[in-house]
């Protein structure tokens, strides 16, 4: 395959608006691979991040946190054996047609039968959701509450949370998700906008003992969720739907041995990485991506249409991700 001279990413601006850059291909150098990247997901995190404030319109600045492609050319002395015509998982920079990255942070794609797109989103919400899975399984919890449980997220934690025989309370915003998530293997849907809301979710919570609740709103929702919860249970705020500043929560809740928390993905890669396991956690999260792991992808828009694939991207809830398709 003839490579070309030159390749398009998304860059932030000065404003941290992102564009779209033109940059010159460069050649893989020692213990490097260059991925012609097929496919990736917008994630919420990936335009939090680019709001942060990176330098704009340089090189080092590309964004995206995973996609899916094909090695094209391989340096010398790689850590890990890659050849090219591999399908592999790349991680930070996927929103790049291109992508150069040490072998050691790119993932084989070891399933033939799954494509680009359907593993392109293959480690930021899975990773979170095993993180939430070892939380819940190292601090016995038998059943655990989980807000916004109609998100991708949401699905893949109801899978895998079965598969570990931890049920799950589901808590969703919108009635036609309830049926929805219980064929997906729920074992309780709630909607926190009907009037007894809270009182079934008590009821549900004493009955089922969920002393673990994964939230992703925060706000002053997460006070509602902590009431619920049995004596010395323990709430984790993973998300800022509801606001990012925690209200109203209530001192006699803490008074029972309830805790709040909250729960950084970032640390379970501390974790692995100290152990030198990070390849072991990979190959976990990937052998689930068929199954329990895996991603519903709404639409799929070409990368010079990317400003259109954001504009419908927040026209959408709970209907699955968005994905670019770089070549």
């Amino acid at each position: 395959m003839s490579l070309p001279q030159t390749y398009k990413a998304i860059q932030p601006d000065q404003n941290g608006n992102p564009i779209i850059k033109e940059f010159p291909l460069q050649e893989p150098s020692t213990n490097q691979v260059l991925v012609r990247v097929e496919y990736t997901p917008l994630n919420i995190w990936d335009f939090h991040f680019m709001r942060l404030g990176a330098p704009a319109n340089t090189e080092s600045s590309r964004y995206g946190t995973e996609g899916a492609g094909t090695i094209v050319a391989v340096g010398n002395d790689l850590r890990k054996a890659f050849k090219v015509g591999d399908r592999v998982l790349v991680g930070s920079g996927a929103w790049s047609q291109y992508l150069l990255q040490k072998s050691e942070e790119v993932y084989p794609l070891l399933q033939e039968d799954v494509s680009f797109e359907d593993a392109c989103a293959h480690w930021v919400n899975p990773a979170t959701v095993h993180y939430m899975g070892s939380v819940a399984i190292k601090g016995g919890h038998k059943a655990v509450i989980l807000t916004a449980a109609g998100s991708e997220l949401g699905r893949m934690a109801i899978k895998y949370f079965k598969l570990k025989g931890i049920k799950i309370i589901s808590v969703v915003r919108r009635e036609e998700l309830i049926e929805e998530l219980k064929k997906e293997g729920a074992d309780y849907v709630l909607n926190s906008q009907a009037a007894d809301f809270e009182e079934k979710l008590k009821e549900i919570a004493e009955k089922e003992n969920a002393t673990l609740a994964l939230d992703a709103i925060g706000g002053d929702f997460t006070n509602k969720v902590l009431k619920c919860q049995p004596a010395g249970s323990k709430c984790l705020v993973y998300g800022l739907l509801g606001g990012i500043i925690l209200k109203d929560i209530s001192i006699m809740e803490l008074f029972k041995g309830k805790t709040i928390g909250g729960l950084n993905v970032g640390v379970h890669f501390e974790e692995y990485i100290s152990k030198n396991e990070l390849d072991v956690l990979a190959k976990e999260l990937h052998e689930l991506l068929p199954t329990a792991f895996k991603t519903r992808i709404n639409k799929v828009y070409k990368l010079d249409d990317f400003n259109e694939a954001v504009a419908y991207k927040d026209t959408i809830s709970s209907q699955g991700k968005i994905a670019l398709k770089l070549n």
